[in-house]
């Protein structure tokens, strides 16, 4: 099989060069052949590979605003790996870093590159939702649960500091499905760091006007945890928006 050369080829070629087009190359050898159970350890391997050098690059200065082409890829990979191989990548080692790189990479006003951490995270935090008959019924639930457990707080307070100062309104609508998956997970955590979230939010602008007042912010987190839909939350988010900008 020519698989496993290629991918020995490109993790070499990779540690000296980092373009991201090994890391697009990589997404394509997971969509193909990520639920082949002889592959996926190869393409687990591969992926944890990249992920050194990658992370490497996106934690210097700027690093993400700088290489939105990587963050595009390596989001993209991963999504790919939850895709066709859950339980492998829930169970993997690369997880929580992925998450945490997520969490930076919220408020990053590249199209794609935010359009590829929303979606991987809003696979990430379904698949706690999904069942899959050669898995224990819970397996999914119990690894998504012990990380938001650990990251929810960050993330959440990401998300909505992304939407209310950093992101065009086009763009925050991936990031509010993300909330709303969370709420499908668990509607009271989510009550909880959305509530915490908004405490850091100013209460007036850099002139003293009054931004958002405590009703204001108390209809919003009512408005957002109460939401029958993906749809109410956008709009609720995109409502309290207007009163910062």
């Amino acid at each position: 099989m020519l698989l496993q050369p290629l991918v020995t080829q490109m993790i070499s070629i990779y540690q000296q060069h980092k373009h991201s087009c090994f890391l697009y190359l990589g997404s394509i050898l997971v969509d193909e052949y990520g639920k082949e159970s002889g592959c996926q350890q190869g393409l687990l391997d591969m992926t944890e590979s990249f992920l050194g050098p990658t992370f490497k690059l996106l934690e210097k200065t700027n690093g993400l605003r700088n290489h939105p082409d990587t963050v595009d890829d390596l989001f993209r990979l991963c999504l790919r790996f939850i895709q066709r191989a859950p339980a492998v990548f829930l169970q993997s080692s690369m997880v929580k870093p992925m998450l945490c790189c997520a969490i930076a990479a919220c408020s990053l006003d590249h199209r794609d590159a935010n359009a590829s951490v929303m979606k991987f995270l809003s696979e990430l935090v379904s698949s706690a939702n999904k069942k899959d008959a050669k898995e224990k019924p819970d397996l999914y639930r119990n690894v998504v649960e012990v990380i938001l457990q650990e990251h929810g707080q960050f993330l959440v307070q990401a998300l909505l500091h992304a939407c209310v100062f950093s992101l065009p309104n086009y763009m925050a609508a991936d990031a509010t499905e993300v909330i709303y998956e969370l709420m499908l997970v668990n509607r009271e955590n989510l009550s909880k760091w959305l509530e915490h979230s908004l405490q850091t939010l100013p209460t007036e602008s850099t002139g003293g006007a009054i931004t958002a007042t405590h009703k204001q912010l108390t209809d919003f987190h009512k408005d957002v945890t109460s939401a029958k839909d993906c749809k109410q939350v956008t709009h609720a988010f995109r409502d309290l928006t207007r009163l910062y900008r």
